[in-house]
């Protein structure tokens, strides 16, 4: 089969919309398996149901979620095989039982399920640095639309309703009209869901003169619209991992047991991961301890890091999704002392379980690193 037919129907793999909306089970499933497949986890077409790829299903689960939405990865691992690209392999023992099913469990996936795969030609397709990025960006469409997905982004980082509302009319409007005044697009920016093609229109909108002078009369409200949907496409289409894959994998200095270990590190997963666990022991700031829930975090981050840094577990952090994301956009940090450092631009964070009197608990080996961060991140989120 084709590009363009895996691609047609990664487009239209039918989530379940029984509560009047678009429950994004299927395609947090598709989306784990397709960082597994690039992070080397799985490499000869057999995805099994374990603790890796649940751990990286609810990653992505707990940024696309709404509402009362269940963390059930055995849902979409069951569903799928109706896609007609997801299969299940039972064995003959076990058939009975798996026919038997009326509803998928945790339990009968584990026990009843060798494990799910592929067509070969869609798993080809996975595994290609050219076309993975294209099928990733296809399930997206399954989704509300990308207006609807950057506002309910917005709203997960703090941001207010009216200052969503402001970004939107801007994405939607008032850019688009210089824009196609200028000859740049005639397209809202809101309906681009590619990233290289979101920073292409973003370069050439910097140039157009009716955007630089509205948005200095604008102290900059513009540009930061332009920023915040640049980081949502960035999110959500995991674009900034991918390039650093990209660059270790082509990177001829590095020993091949090595990069295994780097890739692992920079989507938070193995030996690094671990290290934070074992350091930790939960949440940094929280203490929570379902692990299922906390991400590996770089405090400098991984483009700014050498590769020692990259694998030092002293810069890292394990945070709830909500906390990681907020500390990764620069709108938290923690000064000397471990305590929470808030943005005035993250409005709403008591709605994020983010509170004045948080705090982590730091060791010598983390200042150099916090220190970054205070001054490279959080300090140029508070000078916007």
């Amino acid at each position: 089969m084709t590009l363009a037919f895996y691609n047609d129907k990664l487009q239209s793999i039918r989530p379940d919309k029984s509560s009047g909306r678009a429950k994004p089970h299927k395609v947090c499933m598709m989306f784990a398996v397709m960082d597994l497949i690039e992070q080397g986890h799985i490499q000869n077409n057999r995805i099994y149901y374990d603790d890796t790829l649940k751990r990286r299903f609810s990653w992505h689960f707990l940024r696309l979620k709404q509402g009362n939405d269940a963390d059930s990865p055995f849902l979409p691992f069951y569903h799928f095989k109706s896609s007609g690209l997801w299969y299940l392999d039972v064995s003959n023992e076990n058939k009975p039982a798996f026919d038997a099913i009326k509803s998928a469990t945790d339990a009968n996936m584990r026990k009843l399920v060798n494990f799910a795969y592929l067509d070969d030609a869609l798993f080809d397709y996975l595994k290609s640095p050219s076309t993975a990025p294209i099928l990733r960006n296809a399930l997206t469409a399954n989704l509300d639309t990308l207006e609807d997905q950057y506002a309910r982004w917005a709203k997960s980082i703090g941001k207010s309703d009216k200052t969503i509302k402001n970004y939107v009319g801007a994405l939607k409007n008032s850019i688009p009209n210089w824009l196609s005044d200028a000859g740049v697009t005639k397209q809202s920016l809101l309906s681009v869901g590619s990233f290289v093609e979101y920073e292409n229109i973003v370069s050439r909108t910097y140039e157009v003169r009716e955007f630089v002078e509205k948005d200095k009369r604008g102290n900059g409200m513009y540009s930061a619209a332009i920023n915040s949907y640049k980081a949502f496409l960035s999110d959500i289409t995991q674009a900034e991992v991918q390039h650093d894959i990209d660059e270790i994998i082509l990177d001829k200095t590095i020993p091949d047991t090595q990069k295994a270990v780097m890739v692992n590190t920079r989507v938070g997963q193995g030996r690094f991961r671990e290290d934070l666990i074992n350091h930790w022991q939960g949440c940094a700031v929280t203490k929570f301890q379902n692990y299922s829930f906390l991400i590996a975090s770089h405090i400098k981050p991984w483009s700014k890091s050498d590769n020692e840094e990259r694998l030092d577990p002293f810069n890292g952090l394990l945070l709830l999704a909500n906390i990681d994301k907020a500390f990764d956009l620069g709108y938290i940090s923690f000064d000397e002392r471990g305590r929470i450092l808030i943005s005035d631009h993250l409005e709403e964070y008591q709605a994020l379980g983010i509170h004045a009197d948080m705090n982590v608990l730091l060791a010598k080996q983390h200042q150099d690193y916090l220190a970054y961060h205070r001054e490279e991140k959080y300090k140029k989120v508070n000078t916007l």
